[in-house]
């Protein structure tokens, strides 16, 4: 793996994803069209992205790079077609449910976009050559391949609204067993993973869903926790919620944590320091923010606790991690 390949994986795990895709088309711009595509396709393969991010790169590619090098278009979407057709063969042969088939732009997605039209093509006569019905065998083999998804399961940002609107039991009922199913889809975390929230000011309304986000993240790693029972915030100051109780509640957990929120005594940025100092030793303080702190963020004063941070903000501020997708955690710890 090329130093190129290393960068470009790291900034993917990190939920950078049109930071990954200009980094990818750096390696075009400079006649590297087959090291920028196998990076791709370690991307996805690995699952340190996702299938997603092929037709993602060729929009990308189709809205930045140089329209009169149609050697590197051709070269581009004969190897996206390429990967995807041979990962579509390989799940269609062991009979099992494709994200590649999910990720690939269906027919009306196509029709703003030549390049995808091109991709959708070639990939319908790959799969069918010769074939006068290609395009509607192709369609129905997408649908048989596709993996069902359960809509119903809505994102963080949106359960933790929900909660905060929660007030009679029929609400706070609907709202608690859609959050069970979203667990339910989850995997487990490292006990030594500790998340740390920030209630400042700062994190509060109208700041890109900052303060929802950052709630519903920190909620997400609490329950998947084997050995967290209680929840550190911090603003100004820290302070551990007891929050895992013989039934946890998440409507009730959401309102008490913005309530705290809404504390007078908060202050507008976070001061880091204040939560590594009362973090249990050995632990990995997981600093969930929108990275305005008080303090520089370093663990010198606790070196008995490493830390990450989860920018929840689109403030562009370096991060471990970014945005409001859980999944870019879980998927990928193993591999920091």
């Amino acid at each position: 793996m090329t130093s190129a390949t290393e960068a470009i994986m790291k900034s993917r795990l990190a939920g950078e994803r049109d930071g990954t895709y200009a980094m990818l088309m750096q390696l075009v711009a400079t006649n590297r069209v087959q090291e920028c595509l196998n990076a791709l396709e370690n991307m996805v393969v690995s699952q340190i992205g996702c299938w997603r991010d092929v037709r993602g790169f060729i929009r990308y590619f189709e809205q930045h790079g140089d329209t009169n090098d149609t050697t590197s278009a051709i070269e581009v979407i004969q190897g996206c077609v390429r990967m995807t057709t041979e990962q579509l063969r390989k799940d269609h042969a062991v009979g099992r449910r494709s994200w590649a088939a999910k990720w690939v732009p269906r027919e009306p997605k196509c029709r703003a976009s030549p390049l995808l039209r091109w991709y959708y093509d070639a990939m319908a006569e790959t799969m069918f050559p010769g074939a006068p019905d290609a395009k509607r065998r192709f369609r129905k083999l997408l649908t048989e391949l596709s993996p069902a998804i359960d809509t119903t399961i809505p994102g963080l940002v949106w359960l933790v609204r929900q909660a905060e609107r929660a007030h009679t039991s029929d609400q706070m009922q609907r709202v608690n067993t859609m959050w069970q199913k979203h667990l339910e889809r989850c995997k487990p975390i490292p006990p030594t993973v500790v998340p740390a929230l920030s209630l400042a000011h700062s994190m509060g309304p109208g700041h890109n869903n900052c303060l929802h986000a950052g709630i519903g993240l920190a909620l997400h790693f609490l329950h998947l926790s084997a050995a967290c029972t209680s929840l550190l915030t911090f603003s100004s100051h820290a302070e551990w919620h007891e929050l895992m109780t013989s039934a946890p509640n998440f409507v009730l957990q959401v309102q008490e944590l913005l309530r705290a929120a809404r504390s007078p005594i908060n202050g507008l940025n976070a001061n880091v320091s204040a939560a590594m100092n009362v973090a249990p030793p050995g632990v990995i303080l997981l600093v969930i923010s929108d990275m305005e702190h008080d303090d520089p963020v370093d663990n010198n004063n606790n070196p008995a606790a490493s830390l990450m941070t989860w920018n929840v903000s689109r403030n562009g501020r370096p991060a471990s991690f970014r945005g409001d997708n859980p999944r870019i955690f879980t998927k990928n710890i193993n591999t920091m």
